[in-house]
């Protein structure tokens, strides 16, 4: 991790002078003050309530790397939502690992961070989510516990939760829960700890809490990066209690990294990227349910989407020899590709087309419409 940082912060000098979205705020929690970053879309006007994301930094992290590192800014221009950056006191958050300060109630201080929210900007209750990087993991899964009326799903990327947290854990409501992780993580080991559960037993907890049946489906995630020493596996228990899901990305020999990110930092996924892949999750599920796009879909039906991220161009690849009108739709909701009748997929040109997240939208012939994210770097 000091090895991320210090990289961080000569990515940060280089970088500091690039113009900023982000606003800073503040206020007093059990008497510390505390801060926190906010990003608005260039699109946000307040008119309407909009998702938000709390993305919570790692040990040692801050807010604003966490912001630069995982580069959800991106995915929130085109997916329009508001990602909130919080900072951990001493750059942690207490999740029973002796870290930050026995005393700190952060759970506390981030529920009053969203009530913070609620007042002052345009906010979808029932969409609400909180995801982080390694301690940052472990503190989405402390609200996944204690704040379930509050958070419609929560994501980890190399967390865990501490055994004895998750002894305590009970939460008001079916938890959808993401866990990104890999086998190759040597801070959060994947075969896990005496003060940390193994990614096994992290699955084997939630898929009980949700009553997950039988066992997952799993889905390669094509290897288009042959050079990033790694190779990923998309795991999904779907079948579970309140439209509830509990889904895996297991990246076989990936490290204590970020998928996707450009920072490349020990051995790190290029196949997909986890911003992208967690905001794909959180959209399927609300405070009161599965979302529209989670139930309008066919589990069997599994396209993939490569590379994503892409830069020139990318491929959309179908199973079965099925047969789909395919389009591409940025985040105006403009037409930006179309091509009809489509049997086994199609490659499409992205060239000239902003960096940004696009929607991909496949109908089949019997009517049935699925929809997928793509990111252009």
């Amino acid at each position: 991790m000091l090895r991320l940082v210090l990289a961080l912060s000569l990515f940060f000098s280089l970088t500091s002078a690039l113009p900023s979205q982000t606003l800073t705020g503040s206020f007093y929690y059990d008497g510390i003050l505390r801060d926190y970053r906010l990003y608005l879309p260039d699109d946000y006007d307040g008119s309407e309530a909009w998702p938000l994301v709390f993305n919570l930094h790692g040990y040692t992290s801050n807010a604003f790397q966490q912001e630069l590192y995982t580069q959800m800014n991106v995915i929130a221009d085109t997916g329009r939502f508001l990602v909130c950056y919080p900072n951990g006191v001493n750059n942690a958050w207490n999740v029973g690992l002796g870290l930050g300060g026995p005393d700190i109630d952060d759970a506390g201080f981030l529920n009053a961070l969203l009530d913070t929210l609620f007042v002052h900007y345009a906010v979808d209750p029932s969409r609400v989510y909180s995801c982080g990087m390694s301690n940052g993991g472990y503190m989405s899964y402390k609200l996944a516990c204690e704040s379930a009326d509050r958070f419609a799903a929560i994501a980890s990327v190399t967390g865990s939760m501490v055994p004895a947290e998750a002894a305590l854990c009970f939460p008001s409501r079916h938890m959808p829960v993401l866990e990104i992780h890999g086998t190759g993580d040597l801070v959060v080991p994947y075969e896990g700890l005496v003060n940390s559960l193994s990614i096994p037993e992290l699955l084997q907890f939630w898929t009980g809490q949700n009553g997950c049946q039988g066992d997952p489906e799993v889905i390669p995630i094509p290897n288009t990066s042959i050079t990033d020493g790694c190779t990923a596996e998309l795991f999904q228990y779907n079948d579970c209690l309140d439209g509830t899901e509990v889904w895996h990305y297991k990246v076989t020999l990936g490290g204590h990294t970020w998928p996707g990110s450009f920072l490349i930092v020990g051995v790190t996924n290029q196949d997909f990227n986890a911003s992208s892949a967690i905001w794909e999750f959180f959209l399927r599920h609300t405070l009161n349910g599965p979302s529209a796009l989670a139930e309008q879909e066919e589990e069997a039906f599994q396209p993939a989407l490569y590379p994503n991220p892409f830069t020139e161009g990318f491929s959309v690849a179908i199973p079965e020899g099925r047969a789909f009108d395919i389009s591409v739709w940025n985040y105006l909701g403009m037409r930006v590709w179309n091509a009809e009748n489509q049997v086994d997929g199609a490659d499409i040109s992205g060239a000239g087309w902003p960096a940004g997240a696009y929607w991909v939208s496949m109908l089949s012939s019997e009517g049935r419409r699925y929809t997928r994210m793509v990111v252009k770097r």
